[in-house]
């Protein structure tokens, strides 16, 4: 709080002379003389704690529209939020499947010709005595220096990836397995004999063979790969070769849905918002006797209450914004100053202060056009980007018919039902599709909203010069630094021109008793 003080504020000097020929309180006279100066610094300070009080009025808006925004956009924005549809499924033994909110259409899975699978490991025998706490430089033959091995493995996505594993002579071979376990493969050590295996299923796109393929083994000297080969590389002395693959290719799944035959490096594919799990293959039967088919149907409960937490959060912002541009204007109660403060209890304080603060954002520009656009796009149809587009008002959410509730929401529940159960995705779309949904706008009238606050009354961890009310309250600063100099100046005239009259009046006492004497 700016510290709103009165004449007490000033120094008093103890050589000062307090009426002692006289017989006036000195003291009370220069203070009641110097409370009247300090009125006008008084407004500046009370001036000053205006903004400050409405800089963090600001900035709990923000607060707020920043939480909203983040919590908006990740629990309606996101597709995979939004409650799964139930699935029914002719035979799980074969197949198993999820299904999104996006999921539509059936399905009719025919025949799984093959199922995607990893590479054979290859396995090879070491050196006789050799155990898992067999340092790697006690391998026969072992070239005395530390090596940097380079890796081609294989991704999910089906490309190669260069890894490299750095090793030391004094590494075990629980060590170096544990190292290569930890770039995409899996090694084993167990009864004299290393196994290697890559960790995706199916073929690498590159046509080439092999799911894990040796590149390189250089020698490290001080730390750092140089471009000299190890005369016989760590792959080479525990016995695998390295001229052919070192793990052979896995194969692709292949299958056949609605007709149409597949192929996909995993066994896991994904289908119109279907999550399909490969689990055992059948061949395709003339009748379909053998295919599997997969239908969705909405969880319409679900989807919902999903509205209705949407309305919850929306309503919630709506109160917030309207209580702040709302709020009562209470001219007559300005912000205390320290010699009022003083003559109050603590209770009387905190009550006169929610006064004072009250109104402080009264019809906001900023705020009340955040809320005009906010409650713009309830009205706007949202573009699919198929040339089809819905409301919020189609599917039955609308605002209160009650002009006092600022624009909340609330839901024709049958209506909303009637949309989900008719066409569930658009439902999704309008708060989901990119750039025009719902979520979009509101997220993006959000963001705007915070950035123009933030150029107002700035955030917590900004300097004052880079924000309008930082400013005007380095104005402020200045300007009550200046008049604590001037009213230092008036109290020093006052206190002289005082001790001047107390040094008369004493030398016209001394005269006049010794005239009397």
């Amino acid at each position: 709080m700016a510290n709103i003080s009165s004449y007490s504020y000033l120094q008093s000097s103890s050589n000062r002379i307090t009426g002692l020929a006289s017989g006036i309180d000195t003291e009370s006279m220069v203070e009641k003389l110097m409370q009247a100066q300090s009125a006008q610094m008084e407004k500046l300070q009370q001036q000053k704690q205006k903004y400050e009080w409405q800089r963090d009025s600001y900035r709990e808006v923000n607060t707020k529209l920043s939480t909203f925004e983040k919590t908006f956009f990740d629990e309606f924005g996101l597709q995979n939020k939004y409650p799964s549809k139930t699935v029914n499924i002719s035979d799980s033994t074969k197949v198993s499947v999820t299904a999104s909110g996006t999921a539509n259409g059936s399905l009719s899975i025919e025949s799984v010709k093959q199922l995607a699978t990893a590479g054979k490991a290859t396995t090879v025998t070491l050196p006789q005595g050799v155990e898992k706490n067999t340092k790697l430089s006690e391998l026969p033959s072992f070239p005395g220096q530390d090596g940097m091995l380079t890796l081609s493995v294989l991704q999910n996505d089906g490309s190669m990836k260069e890894v490299k594993v750095a090793y030391k002579g004094t590494d075990t071979i629980t060590d170096f397995t544990g190292k290569l376990n930890k770039v995409g493969l899996t090694a084993l050590f167990a009864n004299g004999q290393m196994s290697l295996k890559a960790n995706v299923t199916g073929e690498p796109q590159d046509g080439k063979a092999g799911s894990v393929r040796f590149v390189s083994d250089n020698t490290m000297e001080n730390g750092v790969e140089s471009t000299n080969s190890q005369s016989k590389g760590i792959m080479e002395l525990l016995g695998f070769d390295t001229k052919n693959p070192l793990v052979e290719n896995g194969q692709n799944a292949i299958y056949k849905i609605n007709g149409i035959e597949m192929e996909s490096q995993s066994n896991q594919v994904s289908i119109n918002g279907y999550s399909i799990t490969l689990k055992q293959t059948f061949v395709e039967d003339p009748n379909n006797a053998n295919a599997v088919t997969v239908t969705s149907t909405t969880d319409t409960d679900a989807m919902v209450d999903k509205m209705k937490d949407f309305i919850t959060l929306y309503n919630d912002l709506m109160t917030s914004l309207n209580d702040k541009i709302g709020e009562a204007k209470y001219k007559d109660y300005a912000p205390l100053t320290d010699a009022q403060r003083s003559q109050m209890t603590e209770d009387q304080i905190k009550k006169w202060e929610e006064k004072a603060k009250s109104g402080l954002l009264r019809n906001d520009s900023i705020i009340s056009n955040a809320l005009n656009n906010l409650r713009g796009t309830l009205y706007k149809s949202v573009d699919f980007g198929d040339g089809k587009g819905k409301a919020l008002f189609e599917i039955g959410i609308t605002t209160t018919k009650d002009y006092n509730d600022g624009g909340k929401l609330e839901i024709n529940e049958t209506k909303l039902r009637e949309a989900l159960t008719k066409d569930p995705e658009s439902v999704m779309k309008i708060f989901t599709q990119p750039d025009t949904g719902i979520v979009a706008q509101m997220r993006k009238i959000s963001q705007n909203t915070v950035k123009e606050i933030e150029e107002r009354a700035g955030k917590a961890s900004s300097v004052d010069n880079t924000y309008t009310l930082g400013k005007q309250l380095e104005s402020l600063t200045d300007k009550i630094t200046d008049w604590k100099d001037r009213l230092k100046i008036i109290e020093n005239r006052y206190w002289k021109q005082f001790s001047a009259m107390e040094d008369a009046i004493a030398r016209a006492n001394s005269q006049a008793s010794y005239f009397a004497q």
